[in-house]
């Protein structure tokens, strides 16, 4: 191992951890196994991968039919000397459909494409631009096409998992299941959804693995690794080793012989395009370790195993997968999977300084709920907007079924690393059905103010890594703010978003709702924005540029 410690490695980071579990527990807003056993979970064949290890470990490799209808459990006993079998799911991976939505409008638009550029009556409808992925300096999983992370079930000498075949089943389900296998969804299935079929993700699974040391160990290493003097702030362990990415190492030498790592670089940039720890701990939700938590970060060292590195990696409690009332709940891996794509937290993670307050409000970014933002879609490439900078009228679909939605602002610069708004028709369905009392329990316009800039570069002084000149937690403006209709400033007071914060037909943004609204900068924007009409299938939105 290279045990080469990089100084503030993949982006200056020093303590910011990607993360978290944010409020899995919600409060409603708005009203070790047989070695020689060989496992098999197929829908259409029973394929078994035999693969050998030198060392005797707990080991189980797991992965998912994305289309399967029923799981069928088949074990056979196996003999050897020299080597132990290992248990292993089968995947086959169904090819991404992906659907084009036409966007309805007073001026007949052309289908939406993302390689060229029109405009009809000032609207722009297939501008070519950046996307997050784009100008990150690295890149986690890839946002569209098929793609596959590697997932490690992890148990420690001091905690062991009693039932290894129900947790690797359960870890399955959450990360490779159908709709139907969940009360709400599994990852794979809810990135298919979200990126409207652009996205088909699914997973791997190895365990369980039993790693070298007690859990206390890698806890003493993450505090060691971790402690500042108070008065200088210099490291007071500057020798202590970094202690996921032991362990990550460890896990990923153990199964080197076994699995070709360059398997699973889809865009191949060289990098692992995602590993994620699963480790059998007590989460630490009010005091405790900061390590025994969910978070997003990035492999300290410099290593290659079959060609490419460990880069972006999650690290998560298996207990995430069991809490609140839900049998399984694979809500904090879709999260911190989030991050592996390149979006951030957009609630606040000191809503008490001085800066921006509230957060988001709602959400898959924020509060662990719902679809993800029209935001994130758009950094993403998900959604193509219809780019307004003139007056005109115009019908869109819900964002949850078609991906519509409108960026409205003064000046069109190609690039959506701006600042700008975003205005979507919200309904409470698909992704947001479930949730919906912790999102909008009823339909409406939704307007985001956006403020994504990224020519200042890295702020030392953030939180965490961002490109953005803001974010929002500490920046004086927010990236990604809702307006509230109703002008209560509630989002900001109690980080809640409610019904109300939705404008509906009659209410005019800049006029009679939010009359003098203003950039960031302190200029008026010089427009209105109207909600002419509402139904089951569309919206009516006027926008009125002032001459």
């Amino acid at each position: 191992m290279k045990k080469i410690i990089i100084a503030l490695i993949m982006f200056g980071f020093v303590f910011a951890l990607t993360s978290c579990d944010f409020l899995n527990n919600l409060t409603t807003k708005n009203s070790t196994s047989d070695t020689s056993t060989e496992v098999t979970y197929s829908s259409t064949d029973s394929n078994t991968i035999s693969e050998s290890s030198t060392d005797i470990i707990t080991s189980n490799l797991i992965s998912d039919d994305t289309s399967t209808t029923s799981v069928t459990l088949i074990t056979s006993s196996t003999t050897t000397t020299t080597t132990e079998q290992i248990s292993t799911f089968t995947t086959t991976t169904e090819s991404i459909t992906t659907t084009e939505t036409e966007i309805i409008t007073t001026t007949t638009l052309e289908e939406q494409t993302t390689t060229s550029s029109s405009e009809s009556g000032g609207l722009i409808t297939n501008a070519e631009y950046d996307l997050i992925q784009d100008v990150l300096p690295t890149v986690g999983i890839p946002a569209s096409g098929e793609a596959k992370v590697i997932v490690f079930v992890v148990d420690f000498p001091d905690k062991l998992i009693t039932d290894d075949a129900k947790v690797l089943s359960d870890t399955n389900l959450a990360f490779n299941g159908n709709s139907e296998d969940l009360v709400y969804e599994s990852l794979n299935s809810y990135y298919l959804k979200s990126s409207y079929n652009k996205l088909n993700l699914s997973a791997d699974i190895f365990g369980v693995y039993t790693a070298k040391n007690n859990s206390t160990y890698y806890e003493t290493l993450n505090t060691q690794f971790y402690a500042t003097d108070p008065q200088t702030g210099e490291y007071l362990y500057p020798d202590a080793t970094h202690p996921d990415s032991d362990l990550i190492f460890e896990i990923l030498t153990q199964y080197d012989s076994q699995i070709n790592y360059s398997d699973y670089d889809a865009n191949n940039d060289g990098y692992i395009d995602g590993v994620y720890v699963i480790y059998n701990h007590e989460i630490s939700y009010e005091s405790g370790s900061d390590l025994w938590w969910a978070y997003q970060y990035y492999y300290y060292y410099e290593d290659s195993f079959d060609g490419v590195a460990p880069n972006y990696y999650v690290w998560s409690g298996l207990d995430f997968f069991y809490e609140g009332e839900e049998p399984l709940n694979a809500r904090t891996i879709i999260h911190e999977t989030g991050h592996m794509l390149g979006l951030e937290d957009y609630y606040d993670y000191y809503p008490d300084d001085f800066y921006n307050s509230g957060g988001l409000g709602t959400f898959m970014m924020d509060y662990n709920v719902g679809d993800h933002d029209a935001f994130s879609k758009l950094l993403l490439g998900w959604i193509n907007p219809i780019i307004i900078e003139t007056s005109a009228t115009v019908d869109i679909l819900p964002l949850a079924s078609s991906g519509d939605v409108l960026l409205i602002i003064d000046e069109w610069k190609g690039t959506i690393f701006d600042e700008y708004l975003l205005v979507i028709y919200y309904t409470p369905e698909m992704l947001n059905e479930l949730d919906k009392s912790y999102i909008f329990t009823e339909p409406g316009i939704l307007v985001f103010h956006v403020s994504a800039a990224i020519d200042n570069g890295y702020n030392t002084d953030s939180y965490y890594y961002s490109i953005f000149n803001n974010n929002n937690t500490d920046s004086v403006n927010k990236l990604l703010k809702i307006i509230e209709a109703d002008m209560g400033n509630d989002i900001e007071k109690y980080a809640i978003a409610e019904d109300t914060d939705l404008f509906q037909v009659g209410d005019i943004f800049n006029y009679n709702i939010h009359s003098d609204y203003s950039w960031y900068d302190g200029n008026n924007m010089n427009f209105f924005i109207e909600v002419v009409s509402l139904d089951v299938n569309k919206a009516t939105i006027k926008i009125d540029f002032l001459s």
